[in-house]
């Protein structure tokens, strides 16, 4: 089945559309390592991001896989107004992991 694209907020970066695929079919404890790493990016260059836009966080927002996570959720709901610095340094680790 084909993919659409265009109707998620990260359609916009395809690597990081790619690798948040990849991180679906990945083992939960490898998954979970990755997105503790992913946190502790966001947070060691802009640790105000999560605690800035946590109100914009919804646990009834689940639609994608990853919002059956609320940790995964949060880290990836919050990506959603990251800067493309913060953006590309994300792919580029999902890069080197994946």
């Amino acid at each position: 089945m084909k993919e659409k694209y265009n109707n998620r907020w990260y359609d916009k970066y395809p690597d990081l559309a790619k690798s948040i695929k990849k991180l679906r079919g990945l083992k939960k404890h490898k998954r979970h390592e990755i997105i503790q790493s992913i946190s502790k990016l966001i947070t060691k260059r802009y640790h105000r991001l999560i605690d800035k836009y946590i109100m914009h966080y919804s646990i009834a927002d689940n639609r994608r896989w990853y919002d059956s996570d609320p940790y995964f959720s949060l880290i990836f709901n919050t990506l959603k107004y990251a800067n493309e610095d913060l953006i590309n340094n994300i792919i580029l680790y999902l890069k080197k992991r994946l």
